[in-house]
């Protein structure tokens, strides 16, 4: 151990720090290397005021936090272990929950696309006249009416004049602040969606020929309001 001055601890504490060091003969703690004594490491901790800034922690978070730096400091192998062990702990739950997580997503857009699926099969009888506007069963009600057309632009299939004409670019400058200096300008073409839409609405046969109007349905559905005997 580090020699201390004694005049820096009152006369408790220097035997204290006495028979520490009379066990320390006869038992041997691993411990990482430093110059500094656990007493000036403990004593420093008292002044460090980050744990009480920090956000969403409450009393006995903080108490847990102020142990693992006093772990720490003490500067024993076992304890640090303990602590990377924690973290250790925290990686296997954070992996985990990533994983849940993606299973989830998945099976969302499988059960949205499943649900797309048969609501435009619905949609579909109504256009072919298999059904009329408010089907109905047993225990539920639907309703399906006709809304603003879908466009289908198909921009990749546009051709150089047509993207000319109908198309926009989109275009992102990043400017540094302090000088102005141009860092990375990106474009993007894009389809000007209302002109094209205007073009087919009115058949002037000037928009592009990829791009398409597609019927628009909506489709509801409720809770028979009153169910049949």
């Amino acid at each position: 151990m580090a020699a201390v001055k004694a005049d820096r601890f009152p006369l408790r504490e220097r035997k204290n720090i006495a028979d520490r060091g009379k066990a320390n003969q006869h038992t041997h703690t691993p411990t990482m290397s430093d110059t500094k004594t656990y007493a000036q490491l403990s004593e420093a901790i008292q002044h460090i005021n980050f744990l009480k800034d920090l956000p969403d922690v409450d009393v006995d978070e903080r108490a847990e936090l102020e142990q693992h730096l006093r772990n720490l400091a003490s500067r024993q192998e076992s304890k640090f272990d303990a602590i990377i062990s924690m973290i250790k702990k925290c990686d296997a739950y954070i992996e985990a929950l990533q994983n849940e997580m993606a299973d989830i997503k998945e099976n969302l857009e499988a059960w949205k696309k499943n649900k797309e699926r048969i609501t435009n099969i619905i949609k579909f009888a109504y256009q072919q006249e298999l059904i009329d506007s408010k089907p109905m069963g047993v225990k539920y009600q639907a309703t399906i009416k006709r809304v603003k057309p879908r466009l289908v632009d198909n921009f990749e299939h546009w051709s150089e004049e047509e993207k000319t004409e109908f198309g926009i670019r989109k275009t992102v400058t990043l400017t540094r602040i302090k000088d102005e200096t141009v860092l990375e300008v990106k474009q993007e073409d894009l389809p000007d969606k209302d002109r094209v839409r205007a073009a087919l609405s009115a058949d002037t046969g000037e928009a592009p020929l990829p791009s398409q109007l597609v019927p628009g349905f909506a489709f509801v559905y409720e809770r028979r309001k009153r169910l049949s005997s």
